[in-house]
């Protein structure tokens, strides 16, 4: 990045020569870059806008906007400055630096050694102020921005860090000037701490949700909505399933046996043959033994699989007992009940259990609002792999609930071979980390397309064919043979 060079840093006549040798750009008045690549001085303006402030109004602190997000608002910054008689406008390079006569002195925190902003007390109070233009450079940020900055608090600090900035901006109000301001926020956060009627004060669905007790991870909801867009411009064939009793069976023991193999629970495929046709539980491994069966007791239950939820309360009430039943014989893994600690995989960290019922509940309407079979499917799968709401489990539960939304509209489940494990996996790491949401959905539409390509018929066909395309190989040995298959079975995936 380049830098920034004051009129105390340089001479003019050092500045005229340097800019003569290209070496130096004269954004304004007593202010040089470094650079005449015009996205380079952009760029290092943006970055750098503090001490352009401190420059041209020494004594000014950033107040609303500028002061939550310490950010130019469309190139916008806006200052107060107690040494001025009226509103001043400075214009150094794209940035627009709009600043007012008013109080700098209480209510302040330093950001730096020279600069100052309003403190967490004032500015919510000055972005509750009506202001007028485009919202995205706006002088405030609006009700519906201190009401969710009011969430974080309580989520943070609790309901005394609210108190407490109820006290501060009582005090600060009468000398800002913000008096009408502290009674919306007053009334905010009376609402909030459930002291006060919710009706008509709190207007988002955060807000809203915090005070009946239902918090959420507003981020993971985020997401939801994001691959809920992604889907709705995402045209994915679906493949019709006719119901046969033999086709049904051996489709649902390799959905049981590759599942397990995921998540880490494996066996050949002879030893799993013996465990789900013949019974012949492996004592040494008992409850690997009943990962098995218990995943086929559910999956291979056609009345069961029928069975999708019509409201978040029946999507948690499916959701335990599906899982009270996968986890049976893993009686300290606590089937059927929600996660009371914070779970993670690798860098990634899961919907917080005091979280979690709320972010199911919201993540529900999203997926109400999403067409019925495959679209719903594929949410519901990141709607619980993101919550990730039990202790272990929560992997196989997901693909169960997908391939549930799949058999109750006729269409053919999807099954996830061995040899595609990682493919699976990175798609899911790339949609929960970088919201990117292409390869996950490439993945399981693929694989959708594959599930239904095999002749479930008759078991030895199906199981040859797997072999045959390597889908139960390590992802190493049989990846190239088995994309070599999926490449014949794609579809059009755009970005995002």
């Amino acid at each position: 990045m380049a830098n920034l060079l004051f009129s105390s840093d340089i001479t003019t006549a050092e500045a005229s020569k340097r800019i003569k040798k290209g070496e130096l750009t004269r954004i304004r008045n007593g202010i040089y870059v470094d650079t005449q690549n015009n996205e380079e001085i952009i760029k290092t303006l943006n970055n750098k806008w503090m001490e352009v402030a401190c420059f041209i109004s020494n004594q000014s602190v950033a107040i609303a906007r500028t002061a939550a997000t310490l950010l130019p608002a469309d190139n916008h910054i806006y200052l107060e400055s107690g040494e001025l008689k009226k509103r001043r406008t400075t214009l150094v390079g794209h940035l627009k630096f709009d600043i007012s006569p008013g109080n700098s002195l209480d209510g302040i925190e330093p950001i730096t050694m020279r600069f100052k902003r309003s403190n967490l007390a004032r500015y919510c109070l000055e972005n509750l102020a009506q202001s007028r233009g485009p919202a995205s450079k706006r002088k405030t940020l609006g009700t519906d921005w201190v009401e969710t900055e009011l969430v974080k608090i309580i989520r943070k600090r609790g309901e005394q860090g609210l108190n407490t900035l109820r006290d501060e901006a009582k005090e600060l109000a009468p000398k800002l000037g913000l008096e009408k301001e502290f009674e919306k926020l007053n009334k905010i956060l009376s609402s909030l701490l459930q002291t006060h009627s919710a009706n008509g004060i709190l207007q988002t669905r955060l807000g809203v949700a915090e005070a009946k007790g239902e918090p959420y991870d507003a981020h993971r909801l985020d997401v939801f909505s994001a691959y809920k867009n992604y889907l709705l411009i995402t045209q994915l064939e679906t493949l019709n399933y006719t119901y046969n009793s033999a086709s049904w069976r051996n489709l649902t023991f390799f959905e049981s046996y590759f599942s397990n193999f995921i998540e880490g629970t494996e066996f050949t495929l002879d030893e799993a043959e013996e465990i789900a046709f013949e019974k012949k539980v492996n004592y040494e491994r008992h409850e690997d033994s009943h990962d098995i069966l218990a995943h086929i007791d559910i999956s291979g239950d056609p009345a069961e699989m029928y069975k999708t939820p019509a409201s978040s309360d029946e999507l948690i009430h499916i959701m335990k007992v599906r899982h009270s039943i996968l986890l049976a014989e893993r009686p300290d893994k606590r089937p059927g009940q929600f996660k009371e600690k914070a779970n993670k995989a690798g860098a990634t960290d899961f919907v917080l259990p005091e979280y979690l019922e709320g972010t199911l509940v919201q993540g529900y309407e999203i997926y109400e609002s999403l067409n019925k079979g495959l679209d719903r499917a594929l949410f519901m799968h990141f709607l619980i792999s993101e919550c990730h709401p039990f202790d272990d489990g929560n992997g196989r539960l997901s693909r169960i609930m997908m391939n549930a939304e799949l058999v109750s509209e006729d269409q053919h489940k999807i099954i996830i071979p061995i040899v595609h494990r990682e493919s699976y996996l990175n798609g899911m790491r790339a949609a929960t980390r970088e919201a990117k949401f292409r390869t996950m959905t490439k993945v399981l539409h693929q694989l959708h397309c594959y599930t239904a390509s095999i002749n479930w018929l008759d078991y030895g066909d199906a199981r040859q064919m797997l072999q045959d395309n390597a889908a139960d190989q390590d992802p190493n040995e049989g990846v190239a043979i088995f994309n070599k298959t999926l490449s014949k079975l794609g579809g059009n995936y755009p970005a995002g």
